[in-house]
């Protein structure tokens, strides 16, 4: 996630579910957010279902200049059985 071995601009839609989180450290998911941007073709979204430090993901996408960043909790239609 950190080294995505695509072209810059090369996807419409990035996502990512339940992964950025297992990243230990604040620099490595931000690297994983920069990663997400880098390969998103101009005017791309970018969905990401997580939990934890998520107002930071947000936070870190629109220093990236990224706009119309929205955030909003995961409810528990989303957990695979329970949290």
């Amino acid at each position: 996630m950190r080294e995505l071995p695509f072209a810059n601009g090369t996807f419409d839609l990035v996502m990512s579910s339940l992964a950025i989180h297992n990243i230990s450290q604040h620099e490595g998911r931000d690297k994983a957010l920069e990663e997400a941007v880098r390969v998103l073709k101009p005017g791309g979204r970018l969905i990401i279902a997580d939990i934890r430090v998520t107002k930071r993901y947000a936070e870190h996408l629109r220093e990236l200049g990224m706009t119309d960043v929205s955030h909003q909790l995961l409810d528990w239609r989303f957990w695979y059985g329970a949290p």
